[in-house]
């Protein structure tokens, strides 16, 4: 990871591709450099989520620096998104709020609009992004989980007898959290106290006949369950799927992304239902299998927060130069950082995608 104080930038103009496809480069390009009239306090930091995909990338921006331990604040996984660390992305206590953003970018139905993507540079943007100061917004969001399977994918509420069941025409391709195996899961049955899943586990070249599930106790409110061992285990242990029930909400997570360090994985598929799968690993009935992100203020405006896929069909990541506010309450003074993606693909434009560019500045609370 670089860290390039702008101080530095006063009379340099860094022309980048920014917006280049794939890490190849483009005729889009960036100034970075500082107007004269203003006066930059700001630095600029590369993190590297393109040399190891399979968790997320953490950026401590109180060093500018790439951590492996809690001191971060904000971290990227790609084709996953964007968090926080705080709520239920982290153990922290970071929370966010968008602080300025460009209302233009996206028309009535909320199609990029290409157009107004193109006339945003990290020059353009930067009077804009010195102008956000502690005042911008008062309220700070933690994050919370955005699971691939929610309440509504399998279950029913039956209103006149107030109780649920499993919903009809339930069931998903799930990747274990070795990210070895596959099974084909449904909810086979399901009362207030329990539920249990019917599990066909891939062998290699078909999927086995189906076993039911132990009863998956819901009376304490989380439940953990591996598909190879068909067993009952606990969060310390290589679990797969887990249920969680708060209130009204029965939400199934995977042991991948958000929810977990495993590489588990819902498949999303191109047959017209999970039991027409014949091949879990073929490319040809599976597009890829996604985990649980991170539901919050990162998750705005684009559809990965920061960044926007396929603006005009073209097949990138582009910049919305959204400015956030990020607030760090388990640092001494309750630290709060301005912050904003320039770039997905380095700070010349020349790397791989998920190479992440943030432009920010530590500010006074």
């Amino acid at each position: 990871m670089n860290t390039l104080n702008s101080k530095t930038l006063l009379a340099l103009i860094v022309s980048t591709t920014l917006l280049s496809g794939c890490g190849d480069s483009s005729d889009d390009s960036v100034d970075a450099s500082t107007p004269d009239d203003t006066v930059a306090t700001f630095n600029v930091v590369t993190l590297d989520a393109a040399t190891n995909t399979s968790e997320a990338a953490l950026l401590d921006l109180l060093s500018g620096s790439t951590v492996t331990d809690e001191t971060w604040q904000v971290a990227y996984q790609k084709s996953v998104g964007f968090k926080l660390n705080g709520g239920s992305s982290g153990d922290g206590e970071v929370s966010a709020c968008i602080a300025h953003q460009y209302t233009d970018l996206f028309d009535a139905n909320g199609d990029a609009v290409e157009s107004s993507f193109e006339a945003l540079t990290a020059s353009s943007t930067l009077t804009d992004f010195n102008r956000v100061d502690s005042t911008y917004c008062t309220d700070f969001e933690f994050d919370e989980i955005e699971t691939e399977i929610d309440t509504d994918d399998w279950l029913d509420y039956n209103a006149t007898t107030h109780t649920i069941s499993a919903k009809e025409g339930n069931g998903w391709i799930v990747r274990s959290a070795d990210g070895d195996s596959y099974a084909r899961v449904k909810v086979d049955s399901l009362s207030s106290t329990t539920a249990v899943f019917s599990n066909q586990l891939w062998n290699g070249s078909v999927f086995e006949s189906a076993v039911n599930s132990p009863g998956l106790d819901l009376s304490s409110g989380s439940v953990y369950w591996d598909l190879e061992t068909n067993s009952i285990v606990t969060e310390s242990d290589d679990w797969d799927l887990r249920i969680v029930v708060d209130g009204f909400d029965y939400s199934i997570q995977v042991n991948g992304g958000v929810s977990g360090n495993g590489d588990a994985g819902v498949a999303y598929i191109f047959v017209n239902d999970v039991d027409d799968v014949t091949d879990p690993t073929s490319k040809s009935e599976v597009y890829d299998y996604f985990v649980d992100s991170a539901s919050g203020t990162l998750s705005s405006p684009g559809n990965y927060g920061p960044l926007q896929y396929n603006v005009g069909g073209a097949h990138k990541m582009w910049p919305t130069f959204t400015t956030y506010l990020i607030k760090d309450e388990a640092i001494t003074g309750s630290s709060l950082f301005k912050v904003q993606v320039i770039s997905n693909y380095g700070e010349q434009g020349d790397l791989a995608s998920a190479n992440v560019v943030f432009r920010y500045e530590e500010l006074t609370d």
